[in-house]
């Protein structure tokens, strides 16, 4: 931010700016960024780091608990997550599990409102399965869908996938996912 009418002020305003500031490098760099790189790319002092959320690890934790809050907003109305949860916003969410895993953080999200959600509105709509089949399918759901958010472009650019045929394995990862997830009436 160059120019000082950029600033965010107020308290809310400066804290939503650190949280943002502090998803973006999280998902591009990973969670071993400094107080001072997330402030300067939130364009506040450094110091506003430690007067609202007390350290580092809170704002992580804060970023984090944003990443989980928008993907939560994102269920439908029964508790299903859309099958591209996992690519919305950029791979925000799968790029930051990614990195919480890599950078060995162990698990900053304060809950976990998506699987949560997913494992009861199956619960609800599928009384054929019990509670173990339930966590089989959100689980290699999931991981097929965030791996598919961080890898996926890669691996298509390595193997030459493009344009149509890149298009058809989206396609066919959004059906797998749906399947195997349980989730209802995918996107065509």
């Amino acid at each position: 931010m160059t120019d000082p009418s950029d600033k965010p002020l107020g308290k809310d305003a400066v804290s939503a700016a650190l949280v943002e500031a502090a998803i973006e490098l999280i998902v591009n760099e990973g969670t071993h960024v400094s107080v001072r790189q997330v402030a300067a790319a939130a364009g506040v002092n450094h110091g506003l780091v430690h007067t609202y959320f007390g350290s580092k690890e809170a704002l992580l934790a804060a970023a984090f608990d944003e990443i989980n809050r928008r993907a939560s907003a994102d269920l439908d109305s029964a508790g299903f997550p859309p099958v591209d949860l996992a690519r919305r916003r950029g791979g925000e969410l799968g790029k930051a599990i990614a990195r919480m895993r890599l950078d060995e953080m162990g698990d900053s999200f304060s809950s976990h409102p998506v699987t949560s959600s997913w494992r009861d509105a199956l619960a609800a709509t599928r009384p054929d399965l019990d509670s173990d089949e339930i966590d089989t399918m959100v689980v290699t759901a999931s991981t097929l869908a965030l791996g598919w958010a961080v890898f996926g472009d890669q691996l298509c650019d390595t193997v030459g996938l493009e344009g149509d045929r890149r298009a058809e394995m989206e396609r066919h990862v959004v059906e797998l996912y749906a399947e195997i997830g349980g989730i209802p009436d995918p996107p065509e």
